[in-house]
């Protein structure tokens, strides 16, 4: 079921209500704190947070690469998965790409983002459920490359 158009001001004004808390040196709950980190994460989508009303109901076209909005609540979605080892493969695979491999935790976060991304198109285009163990799966293999 495709969000409303309400649905994803909502959400998108979570995301620029923490912002501007940040912006005016407020006290910022948890989940304010990680949206903020994310969002100093990527100086790139600072410009979107320039005018309220063009953030929370602009479309984004494909042909842009993928949505800023999108980008941003995987990343918010991986830093939870993290944390709590839900699944236990999220956090296993972003030390095993960070030691293993090299690469810093936000590269790291981004071979994540790509299956998690992936996972949640595959679940829109069945009109279902994202796949919990086809996407355990392939972070495990992650692992083995």
């Amino acid at each position: 079921m495709k969000a409303s158009r309400e649905q994803l001001r909502a959400h998108r004004q979570i995301f620029w209500g923490a912002w501007q808390r940040e912006l005016n040196s407020e006290i910022l709950d948890a989940l304010q704190v990680r949206i903020v980190r994310v969002i100093h994460e990527h100086p790139e989508y600072h410009p979107l947070f320039d005018d309220e009303e063009s953030f929370l109901d602009r479309d984004f076209s494909t042909n842009d690469g993928m949505n800023p909005y999108l980008h941003l609540s995987l990343h918010l979605a991986l830093e939870e998965q993290v944390a709590t080892h839900q699944p236990a493969e999220a956090a296993n695979v972003l030390v095993h790409l960070m030691q293993r491999k090299g690469l810093n935790r936000h590269d790291g976060l981004h071979v994540l983002l790509e299956i998690l991304a992936e996972t949640v198109f595959h679940a829109q285009q069945k009109g279902g459920e994202p796949d919990v163990l086809v996407y355990q799966q392939r972070l495990q293999a992650l692992l083995r490359a």
